[in-house]
């Protein structure tokens, strides 16, 4: 008799909810050799007061000074087993990853489980405080940062997707201890935290080592209120002459994350922006008119945008804003061919399966399809939907969302507001 091997197409999920409300997704993978694992906290930016801007970010800094069983030894514990670690947090976000050998993943959940418990002390508050305003001042000097800085204030006004995920240097010198330990109490509840692993691990064993480091966890709050933002056309030019660079935004609404046209609005920004063939390349990058051109889909829980980047010389900054306008007004005329579909659902395809080859793709992959969807997908059902995306499916998303004529422009440099305006 012969021996049947299994496969990574054999990979089997596990879905369970603790009793403490705490939510644990699983995709074990035949033929690995490590997992990885993380924390997915459903909070971020967008989830703090105004005048607290920063909180979610400075927490997750917080998380590496000093935990409530390790200590500070977190790097050194991650050091030791040999793993692959960090921390992010953005708009709708936090979470806290490690990648190891499937030997390890009892000592690596150990230390994520305690990372999402730090010790808000107040003399380390006051030491990070300076670590974050460091990085502020940092990031000042980053185009692309400030573009998107300025971009995503202009694009979405007073809704607090357009806060800033370093906090300013305002807020984070106003920002007290208390205040951050509210906050955690209220929005690193158990309820609003879900647990995912992908590769080689035993499941009942993390689902019962979880349950007991968490067992002692508040539920805490959970979601947020849906707010659709209004989209207010306009352009914005920021004269910054330290740059060398002239750094262009240009957005339109699209789809949110739940929304069935998900895989619609990747396509279509393939087909726009990616950096090999798309329209863009060839008409700014392949040209000469910018040193790189892209689009693409970024999507939140109530909104979603269409963003297109350049970054360009500033001698070329009108031909190449107005060479996008072009495309845009093109796209919005509809002339998409097959072929075009074909080529931009191959490259999307490849992406998605070649990136399913990572167990970290994998672990974020379950946590995204959880969130957008309510289910678990495998790399075949993600292909599947990327390949039933249509024409009609497209001129469909561009009727209900118009890339053109109204754009929000956002503009970083060292031109003024007239001379990149003369492509107008």
């Amino acid at each position: 008799m012969m021996a049947t091997t299994l496969t990574r197409q054999d990979s089997r999920f596990y879905i369970h909810t603790l009793p403490n409300g705490l939510q644990m997704l699983g995709q074990l993978i035949p033929g690995m050799q490590s997992a990885a694992a993380v924390f997915w906290v459903c909070t971020g930016t967008r989830d703090e007061q105004q005048e607290q801007m920063g909180v979610s970010h400075f927490l997750e800094h917080m998380a590496f000074r000093r935990t409530q069983r390790i200590g500070g030894k977190v790097d050194r514990l991650f050091e030791e087993m040999g793993a692959d670690h960090n921390a992010a947090t953005w708009l709708e976000m936090t979470f806290y990853w490690a990648r190891v050998l499937a030997e390890n993943v009892d000592k690596a959940i150990d230390v994520l489980t305690d990372l999402t418990r730090p010790v808000l002390d107040a003399e380390d508050f006051d030491q990070e405080r300076n670590v974050i305003l460091e990085e502020i001042a940092r990031y000042e000097d980053i185009p692309t940062h400030v573009l998107l800085s300025h971009f995503m204030w202009d694009f979405f006004g007073d809704h607090p997707l357009a806060w800033e995920t370093l906090g300013t240097s305002g807020s984070i010198r106003e920002l007290r201890v208390e205040q951050m330990r509210d906050y955690w109490a209220r929005r690193y509840g158990s309820r609003n935290v879900i647990f995912a692993i992908a590769g080689n691990f035993d499941w009942d064993a993390v689902v019962a080592q979880v349950e007991m480091l968490t067992s002692d966890w508040k539920p805490g709050e959970t979601g947020r209120t849906a707010l659709p933002a209004s989209f207010r056309p306009a352009s914005h030019v920021y004269h910054v002459p330290k740059f060398t660079q002239e750094q262009i935004a240009i957005g339109t609404p699209t789809v949110a994350r739940d929304d069935p046209r998900y895989f619609a609005s990747a396509v279509l920004a393939t087909i726009l922006g990616d950096d090999t063939g798309s329209r863009l390349y060839w008409a700014l990058y392949h040209t000469g008119l910018a040193e790189s051109a892209s689009a693409q889909p970024m999507q939140f829980e109530d909104n979603g945008l269409l963003l297109v980047h350049i970054a360009t010389e500033p001698g070329k900054a009108a031909k190449a804003l107005d060479a996008v306008r072009s495309e845009l007004d093109r796209l919005q005329s509809f002339d998409v061919s097959d072929d075009e579909l074909a080529r931009a659902k191959a490259k999307l395809t490849s992406s998605v399966i070649i990136g399913g080859e990572s167990t970290n793709d994998r672990m974020m992959s379950l946590i995204r399809s959880w969130l957008s969807r309510g289910k678990l997908e495998t790399l075949e059902e993600l292909r599947h939907e990327i390949e039933s995306v249509t024409i009609e499916d497209l001129r469909a998303l561009v009727h209900s969302y118009p890339v053109s004529p109204d754009q929000v422009i956002t503009a970083v440099g060292p031109l003024p507001d007239g001379e990149l305006q003369a492509a107008g």
